[in-house]
């Protein structure tokens, strides 16, 4: 069973995390964030106005801020109370988008209702990953596509971790994933993935052993380098 109290743990050290940042943050990452999102597409599909769009886990505004081609955009986020309470993210957003407080595994929409669904880097800080894939799968319309990125850790990185989760000192990711398990769990929710890209851990590890600061120089020294993957899925054809 998930734990949910180390779940609400991670939700108070990600409110934190944002709150400290509210006066100097710029939502400019965002919108190269959507810039990347569009073109992975591509070949896949083409936002217009009529594309329906969920973010799950949009944090304090989100991808689907800069998706602006479409008319129908949703944002999903447990924290959505507090970040709509701060004036330096609302101003940021686009009016449009439509946010709700919701966690994934509890997605306040109908069966397949949307044409593209938005997992940025989340599933490491939800309660029970595994749920919020099937939700996905049951709010995605038929031949619809998930954008789905994830960090994921090589063996001993995911041990590390692990030992980092349980003493707390990671206290923003209940969960940790290797390639290998996170693909499991994108199978066992019926998702194919049909579009794949990496950025490699050589290159992050390159990255934060170069880093200035405290917390990039320990992870390359320990080798808890994460990498980076980003999928395409849509739903088996036998669903």
């Amino acid at each position: 069973m998930p734990d949910k109290t180390r779940w609400s743990l991670a939700q108070e050290y990600e409110k934190n995390w944002w709150d400290k940042r509210s006066n100097n943050i710029d939502f400019e990452f965002y919108k190269s964030f959507a810039s990347e999102l569009t073109e992975y597409l591509n070949d896949f599909l083409k936002i217009d106005r009529s594309t329906k769009i969920l973010e799950i886990g949009s944090g304090a505004g989100g991808i689907v801020t800069y998706l602006k081609n479409s008319d129908h955009r949703y944002a999903v986020d447990p924290l959505e109370d507090f970040y709509s309470s701060v004036p330096e993210f609302v101003n940021q957003r686009d009016e449009s988008v439509q946010y709700f407080k919701a966690m994934g595994e509890e997605l306040p929409f109908e069966n397949d209702f949307f044409d593209l669904i938005i997992v940025d880097n989340v599933l490491d800080h939800c309660d029970d990953p595994p749920k919020v894939m099937l939700e996905a799968k049951r709010v995605l319309k038929p031949g619809a596509v998930v954008y789905f990125k994830q960090n994921t850790y090589h063996l001993w990185g995911t041990t590390v971790r692990f030992l980092m989760e349980k003493l707390l000192i990671d206290k923003g990711h209940p969960h940790t994933f290797t390639k290998s398990n996170l693909r499991k769990l994108i199978d066992s929710a019926d998702f194919d993935i049909v579009k794949k890209n990496r950025g490699g851990y050589l290159e992050t590890w390159k990255k934060e052993f170069a880093s200035t600061t405290l917390k990039d120089k320990i992870k390359a020294v320990l080798f808890v380098t994460r990498d980076k993957v980003t999928y395409l899925l849509k739903l088996k054809s036998n669903n």
